[in-house]
């Protein structure tokens, strides 16, 4: 295994310093405090009451939360049992998936993967004036090391945020390399230790593919906006795109990159004071409009949401 910079292995420097300043709260303001909430039971992850018990008799499902007899997961521990379904699938045995449990959701492995002490001085420094955050700042660090999230959590959080293709290398002894598909070539030619890896037998898994069979399996419950998959840029756009009246959706692009979201409504309008309500609460917008008589009969408004390039 990598033992240096795991993380960095599907990381840029950029989305680093978004981790390490919190610079996605703003767009994700649950999703760190939800990460370790037992929210969700088997039957939320469509997953037979049989599967669960067999698998909690030969120790691969995470440790359950909260009081009470009944299952129930936080999103680490969900995409954690997501991924129990695809190494099932490629015919992976229970042996090797206790093992990588035991490697991959070991809390040993935290935010210090990523950021030297020193490094998290700064940051809580420039946080200091902004938040409430004790003056004896060596106390909280030495309360993060107890209780900062693990690098799975991190990992996690990281594919959320990003929504890049995170994906896990594994051993037969459940050892493992999380990188971003992207950087697999650059990895084989930069680290020895990573070349040697791969050049054993090994299979993969996807991070990113179980976040996203979450959200399709979620989308359809009426809790699903309450759930934190989503930023606040998404949400806002699932909820203007499910009003009665659109008719059309573009998606600009920059540098390969969609930035800008345009959605046509079309409204039929009895008097102009309905017109007006429209310019006046839906910000940035295009419209047109068509008049008979002299009066507003409908028109045709195209509103302008711009994606926030560094969390997406």
């Amino acid at each position: 295994m990598l033992e240096k910079e795991k993380i960095g292995n599907f990381l840029s420097d950029e989305q680093m310093e978004i981790l390490r300043n919190l610079e996605y709260s703003s767009e994700f303001p649950l999703v760190a405090e939800s990460m370790e909430k037992p929210n969700y039971t088997i039957a939320d992850l469509n997953i037979s009451p049989r599967d669960a018990t067999y698998w909690d008799k030969q120790g691969i499902l995470p440790t359950v939360k909260g009081p009470g007899m009944r299952r129930k997961y936080d999103i680490p521990q969900s995409i954690w049992i997501k991924l129990i379904q695809q190494m099932r699938s490629l015919g992976i045995g229970l042996t090797t998936i206790k093992k990588l449990k035991n490697n991959l959701l070991d809390p040993g492995d935290d935010i210090f993967s990523i950021c030297t002490e020193e490094e998290l001085k700064k940051i809580i420094s420039t946080l200091q004036p902004k938040f409430d955050i004790p003056d004896n700042v060596d106390e909280l660090i030495s309360g993060l090391r107890e209780n900062s999230p693990t690098l799975f959590i991190t990992t996690v959080i990281a594919t959320i945020i990003f929504r890049e293709a995170t994906i896990c290398l594994v051993n037969k002894d459940g050892e493992f390399i999380l990188l971003n598909s992207n950087k697999y070539e650059m990895l084989v030619n930069s680290y020895v230790e990573f070349a040697e890896f791969v050049a054993k037998p090994h299979f993969c898994i996807s991070i990113s593919e179980a976040y996203k069979s979450l959200v399709n399996e979620w989308s359809t419950h009426s809790s699903f906006e309450k759930t934190p998959l989503l930023s606040k840029t998404e949400l806002s756009i699932l909820e203007t795109i499910r009003k009665p009246n659109v008719s059309s959706i573009n998606i600009r692009f920059k540098e390969g990159e969609p930035y800008l979201i345009e959605i046509d409504n079309l409204q039929e309008v009895s008097i102009e004071q309905r017109f007006l309500d429209v310019i006046t609460k839906n910000g940035f917008q295009k419209i047109s409009i068509t008049t008979q008589n002299g009066k507003i009969v409908h028109f045709e408004n195209k509103i302008q949401m711009k994606l926030n390039k560094r969390t997406k």
